[in-house]
């Protein structure tokens, strides 16, 4: 069955409970986030939102295992989980921030008092989708109310900062990080539609090395492996390639230390931009706004079409796709409006 159904009988069961309670009488709160990278990053001031509203109650988080590691270091979360049998058995406050037709049937039996989901919001902004964190904000702005808020950057822990400047010096072949700024390009995407051509990515790199004197790190997941080193063999001592396997939190901890960040849209750029990087994102088949990077400086490229939103997967216009319409000049034009130094 469709998430928009989905998303439909979450609003019906909604209102059957109450949105809003005095925070002295909270014990216990799920939050359910079965989500990629990206959304989660659009999500983490939840946590901090609900834990200044009720402090004395415990914070559940159910996510995906590969997620938790970029919420890992939250001190707002008091457990993080990734089995729906780990929840607890009664919640005061259940938040579907993004759940599944099982986390449905559980929090239908499971909560106490105050049930919020993210149908209620989506039906509510149906034809004139917000930005990503508003949304989430919005879902739990009947318990918390209209507060003042700002996404803050994540939380890194101090061993995942020590391996991100062990792995940049062995990467640049460099003693210490107090060296010249560098970039970071991400030219992978979940979707194919998504991803800007490899040797663009190239010409970009050469042409920024050229122009400011930045070395590129071109990062990317194993499964990206042939992506990154297509990259590479056009970009000899420009730039340099990893291919992470290490946690979210190194991962953020790396991205967070450059000096701009290029790429589709994806977790990364998310990730770049929460840390307050400037970041240049390239869209294609995306939904306008709802995932731009609103860091000051930042700028998004991105050619809405008449088929735009699609799903993804099947292009109606192979000959001219929306993400191949974006020239490197475009970019290169794009980067001195983004007050670069």
């Amino acid at each position: 069955m469709s998430e928009k159904f989905l998303y439909a009988v979450n609003l019906v069961a909604s209102k059957f409970w109450k949105s809003s309670i005095s925070p002295d009488k909270i014990k216990e709160i799920v939050v359910v986030k079965m989500d990629e990278i990206g959304d989660m990053t659009a999500a983490v001031h939840v946590f901090e939102l609900l834990k200044q509203y009720a402090p004395e109650a415990t914070l559940t988080v159910l996510c995906k295992p590969f997620v938790g590691s970029l919420i890992a270091a939250d001190p707002h979360i008091d457990r993080i989980i990734f089995k729906t049998q780990d929840l607890p058995s009664k919640a005061d406050v259940w938040v579907e921030l993004r759940g599944t037709w099982e986390t449905f049937l559980m929090s239908i039996f499971r909560t106490k008092r105050v049930r919020l989901d993210r149908g209620t919001v989506r039906f509510r902004q149906r034809g004139n989708q917000a930005h990503e964190r508003i949304t989430n904000f919005r879902i739990i702005e009947p318990l918390v109310g209209t507060v003042n808020w700002q996404c803050k950057p994540l939380f890194i822990n101090d061993q995942d900062q020590v391996n991100a400047n062990n792995i940049l010096k062995s990467l640049f072949k460099i003693q210490s990080m107090n060296s010249k700024p560098f970039v970071v390009i991400h030219p992978g995407g979940r979707s194919l539609l998504r991803r800007w051509p490899a040797i663009r990515f190239a010409q970009i790199i050469n042409d920024i090395y050229r122009q400011y004197g930045w070395k590129s790190l071109v990062i990317g997941t194993t499964d990206e492996a042939a992506i990154l080193h297509e990259i590479e063999k056009e970009t000899s001592d420009n730039s340099a390639i990893w291919l992470t396997q290490e946690s979210l939190g190194t991962f953020a901890a790396v991205i967070s230390k450059a000096v701009l960040f290029i790429g589709n849209e994806s977790g990364p750029l998310q990730i770049a931009d929460i840390m307050g990087v400037k970041s240049l994102g390239l869209f294609g088949p995306g939904v306008a706004n709802v995932f731009y990077p609103q860091t000051t400086g930042s700028r998004v490229i991105h050619n809405i079409l008449d088929c735009n939103p699609c799903d993804q997967i099947h292009c109606v216009r192979s000959e001219s796709k929306c993400i191949d319409m974006i020239s490197v000049q475009e970019v290169m034009l794009v980067l001195p409006q983004m007050g670069l130094t």
